[in-house]
């Protein structure tokens, strides 16, 4: 088993992500069930003021995230 974080982050219009606002541990066998277990973690990104979440694996390497911008149209 191996921990990834989770992170709930502001992404800014130049595509640099700011410094987590929430994170949380997941312990997965492998970045495939890691990211299964992630997407179905509730976060309530308005309250967060954030518009991006991502997995970060045990090397600190991104090995998913996803804007708030690809899922539904925030302007709507």
């Amino acid at each position: 088993m191996r921990d990834f974080r989770f992170c709930v982050a502001l992404r800014r219009a130049d595509g640099t992500l700011d410094k987590p606002l929430h994170e949380e541990v997941i312990t997965a066998e492998d970045g495939t069930s890691a990211i299964a277990l992630a997407k179905a973690i509730d976060v309530d990104m308005l309250r967060l003021r954030a518009n991006a979440i991502y997995l970060v694996d045990p090397h600190g390497y991104v090995a998913w995230s996803l804007r708030l911008a690809d899922v539904s149209d925030v302007s709507a």
